[in-house]
């Protein structure tokens, strides 16, 4: 490819280096050669066709004198029999054997090619013959005879029999060959007597081929053949015999001419291309023929070889014209550059700076004589503004620097400041999932401890709930880049509107009581239960302001109102009795990283609370606003649009509350479902949550496949991941939703998507899909989907029932017989202590390692099936380790290297596979996260339900 590429480079610079005479000299012979190629081609193509006509013509008038030369002959030796069956010498009842012999000999006699003539009995004894050859003979099987009882009989040339040991074989040492020409003998009372037979020299047929053979010449290499009717060829002309003993006769069978007339058409043989003639012997007058194939070719490289000829001459012609144009292209190119080549000196030596050079002065119109004084007016010219344009320059580099230098620091300030927020944001990120880590992992470890306490369980549930909250925050804060992008969309969906708020009481009313501060929740009564918004969004704003208000009130207390202002728009005011806020920073308050004083002094918080909090009640439809009296306190008041809830769907919410689901209600149908995703985790885990219902699942790990099972099982719901490979979810939902309306088959499509912001929701809808489920997704949401569009009816069980079977359906993991190794690389010793729990948990003991250079150390101890690398461990970090994991332990068994990081970002994901870790583990880390990690690389333990 380089080369290729540089090859236009070379010419393009040889081009430049010449001079115009050259180029000129050159374009001339160029152009001519050209032209004499192109003027070749036309010429040599109607010569061609020319020489094609002339030559087919020619073939034809050789075939046409070959076949109308055999059919006549044939025709004469043919009446010849029938016309000697008729004399009286034969019909006489009286016959005279001698008599009959002598009309036999003179037959011979008067045309020699006839090989024998005789006459056989009706027992095929023959009674006369040609040289009384084979008189007594008997010839009852032989084909002219057997034919000539019935009729008038011509036979195809074969090979002597009875008179190959006869008469004298061919001069040409070929096998002594012969045509049969037969006739019935009748008396004078018509009573059949006998057999008048004839064997006709194939020398005959072979002399006529040499005679159009001599008259053709031998430059011409024209090859005649005959071919019988089974594509057996009976004559090949000499010239060609020994060169093609054997050839293709099928395409003179595939086309066959009416009336006689001759195919002429070009053919390959032997790779060769042949321009052919051939026709078809089908008689003449009386004479029936024998159907055989009479073929004149020419090779076309021997037939258009004029042509050629030709071709090759015009381009000689043309190269030497190419030489004369050159040279009188070099002659005009000389006399046109000569005087510019001294206008460019002249020219030269002005922008060197000789303001004294006389510019020569030519004659006429022409544009040398324009261009002479065009640049005579230029040299005056250019001395006038010489020196205003070099004050002009002067005032111009002045400016130049002066705006350089600004742009430059300000270049500075802009790139200081987004090195700055981006350093924060990922900062920030690391270290609060830090501690989350060890907040939410270690919760889920007690989550269970059935030694705890009704009320120590509700604690910690709340302790859960607040590191998921603050997770969702940090979340929150690391997608502000995409606020200001305009990439975060809303991720509507149904939930209990009560329950939040609920749980934001719940959650913030520690913290009131610890500040001695009342936290008081106004709802209004007509709010409503069930709503459809941006959960997530809501929560989050909601948290903001009330944490605010909490950490700025150091008497009094915080009020939440919430009121419904509208039938689809709630309005919620915040208003508290802390410090409040001043005039003049009112204005500032909602901009990214400000922070008014009161929050300056608390040094807590990092100005993004208030900023995220107006793009996501915008995106909510709605408005906020603020109102404050320093030292009195801040009033927030904001809005939101929201969706209802349809009445049939809040009934499985309601029953949820106070009982577990359990299975379908009897006297259903049995309703089929089936799970489409390309991972296969995501597949069992629908299938466990589906089939102890009580409905019926098959798995399809693609599009292809689901159209498949769709065809065959008829399924009435579908759970269809949208990114999948070989086909993807859009793709096969119009498939399978245009063959179930043609089948008069409901089939129900809830498409499954990863993206958490739903930027495609309209065009998965768009697809025909009749839902969105996004992942990951909860039990109930599902479910309450299932319920909707099967109008299913489910039995639950109270949650004092549940409980005490919790223990039985929870799953448990029991370790193999041959447990694999597991190498923790954490620096923290927290987190250290919380994942070997967790491992512990599961069934598996881990080692321990304070960096990546324990890590080598313990590799080269010991080998592990999996490794739980830590990405930020100091001697060693995880990249580097992992990366001399590799090199030091190329083309051996290298464990499976799974990342753990704070910090959730597509660039963090790219270093860890670059250096060859096989996946990615975000703290917090979750149990079921971290199950289903050693699942997939220590797949020798199971799991028992």
């Amino acid at each position: 490819m380089a080369t290729k590429n540089r090859f236009p480079l070379i010419l393009q610079r040889i081009w430049l280096h010449w001079t115009l005479k050259t180029k000129l000299g050159f374009s001339f012979a160029a152009l001519t050669f050209f032209i004499s190629i192109i003027f070749s081609l036309i010429v040599g193509q109607w010569v061609r066709h020319q020489v094609e006509e002339d030559q087919t013509f020619l073939l034809q008038q050789i075939n046409r004198e070959l076949l109308n030369t055999f059919q006549q002959g044939m025709f004469e030796r043919y009446r010849d029999i029938q016309n000697m069956t008729v004399l009286s010498e034969f019909r006489s009842v009286q016959r005279n054997d001698e008599d009959r012999r002598l009309l036999i000999d003179q037959l011979q006699t008067n045309y020699d090619n006839y090989a024998w003539i005789g006459f056989a009995n009706n027992e095929g004894i023959v009674e006369v013959s040609s040289q009384r050859i084979l008189e007594g003979a008997n010839v009852a099987t032989r084909p002219w005879f057997v034919e000539g009882l019935q009729s008038s009989f011509v036979g195809d040339v074969h090979e002597a029999k009875l008179l190959a040991q006869i008469l004298p074989p061919p001069e040409d040492g070929e096998v002594l060959r012969f045509l049969d020409i037969s006739a019935p003998v009748y008396d004078e009372n018509e009573q059949l007597i006998g057999v008048l037979g004839a064997h006709l020299s194939w020398e005959w047929v072979k002399s006529i081929e040499r005679t159009l053979t001599r008259t053709m010449g031998t430059d011409q290499q024209i090859h005649i053949l005959i071919i019988n009717r089974e594509g057996e060829i009976i004559l090949s002309s000499r010239q060609n015999r020994a060169n093609n003993p054997t050839i293709d006769t099928q395409p003179f069978f595939e086309e066959t001419a009416e009336n006689g007339e001759l195919i002429t058409k070009k053919t390959d043989f032997n790779n060769s291309e042949y321009l052919v003639s051939y026709g078809v012997d089908q008689g003449y007058l009386d004479y029936p023929g024998l159907g055989w194939r009479v073929v004149v070719k020419q090779e076309t490289a021997i037939a258009f070889k004029p042509a050629y000829n030709l071709q090759i001459q015009i381009l000689l012609w043309g190269l030497i014209l190419a030489g004369i144009s050159s040279v009188i292209g070099w002659k005009i190119a000389d006399k046109i550059t000569s005087p510019l080549l001294q206008l460019s000196k002249q020219a030269k030596d002005i922008s060197n700076g000789d303001r004294n050079t006389l510019i020569k002065s030519y004659p006429g119109v022409d544009a040398i004589a324009v261009l002479s004084t065009s640049l005579d007016e230029l040299v005056h010219t250019l001395i006038e503004q010489e020196t205003s344009l070099k004050q002009i320059n002067q005032e111009l580099e002045r400016k130049v620097k002066h705006r350089t230098r600004e742009l430059k620091q300000a270049k500075e300030v802009a790139e200081k400041a987004n090195r700055a927020k981006s350093e924060f944001l990922s900062n920030m990120s690391h270290e609060l999932r830090t501690p989350l880590n060890a907040i939410i992992g270690f919760a889920q470890l007690m989550e269970d401890d059935q030694s705890l306490s009704v009320e120590n369980k509700e604690n910690l549930k709340i302790i859960i709930r607040s590191g998921e909250h603050l997770l969702s925050l940090i979340n929150d804060v690391l997608d502000l880049s995409k606020i200001e992008a305009g990439k975060i969309t809303l991720n509507e969906n149904s939930f209990n509107f009560q329950d939040v708020l609920a749980s934001l009481k719940s959650m913030l009313q520690m913290k009131a009581t610890e500040k001695n501060l009342r936290l008081n929740f106004d709802l209004n009564d007509n709010l409503p239960n069930l709503i459809i918004a941006d959960e997530g969004k809501l929560r989050q704003v909601l948290l903001n302001l009330l944490s605010n208000s909490l950490k700025f009130t150091k008497h009094g207390g915080v009020t939440l109102h919430v009121e419904l202002t509208h039938p689809h728009t709630l309005h919620f005011r915040v208003e508290d009795t802390g410090m409040g806020i001043a005039p003049d920073e009112l204005g500032k308050l909602f901009s990214s990283f400000f922070q008014s004083k009161s929050g300056r002094q608390s040094q807590q918080g990092t100005g993004l609370g208030l900023v995220i909090s107006q793009r996501f009640v915008h995106l909510m439809g709605g408005h906020i606003e603020v109102a404050s009296n320093l030292n009195q306190g801040s009033i927030f008041d904001f809005t939101i649009k929201f969706k209802p809830v349809e009445s049939s769907l809040k009934t499985i919410q309601a029953v949820e509350e106070k009982h577990q689901l359990l299975r379908l209600a009897p006297d259903q149908w049995v309703y089929r479902i089936l799970v489409v995703d390309d991972n296969e985790i995501n597949r069992k885990l629908l299938t466990k949550l589906l089939i102890p219902v009580g409905f019926q699942v098959r798995q399809a790990e693609d599009g292809i496949e689901a159209i498949a099972r769709t065809q065959h099982w008829y399924p009435h719901l579908i759970l269809m991941d949208i990114g999948m490979p070989n086909m993807n979810g859009y793709e096969a939902t119009k498939i399978i939703k245009k063959w179930s309306h043609e089948n008069n088959q409901k089939i129900i499509i809830i498409a499954l998507t990863a993206h958490a912001l739903m930027e495609e929701r309209e065009e998965i809808l768009a697809s025909g899909c009749d839902d969105v489920i996004s992942k990951p997704f909860a039990q109930d949401v599902l479910f309450e989907k299932l319920k909707h569009y099967l109008e299913l009816e489910y039995v639950y069980e109270t949650q004092e029932v549940n409980s005490s079977i919790t223990l039985i359906n929870k799953e448990t993991f029991i370790q193999s017989e041959n447990p694999k190794s597991i190498l923790i690389a954490e620096d923290n010793r927290v987190n250290q202590k919380l994942l070997s729990n967790l491992i512990k948990r599961i069934g598996y003991d881990a080692d321990i390692a304070n960096n990546g250079a324990e890590v080598i150390e313990a590799l080269e101890k010991k080998s592990y099936d999996l490794i739980f690398m830590d990405m930020e461990m100091p001697v060693l970090d995880g990249v580097e380790t992992t990366r001399k994991i590799h090199q030091q332990w190329a083309g051996q068994k290298i464990p499976s290297i799974v990342a753990m990081t704070a910090n959730d970002d597509d660039d963090s994901r790219g270093r860890c596979f670059d250096v060859g870790m096989s996946d990615y583990l975000t703290k917090p880390v979750n149990l079921k996260k971290l199950s289903q990690i050693i699942e997939k690389y220590c797949p020798s333990f199971t799991i028992n339900s």
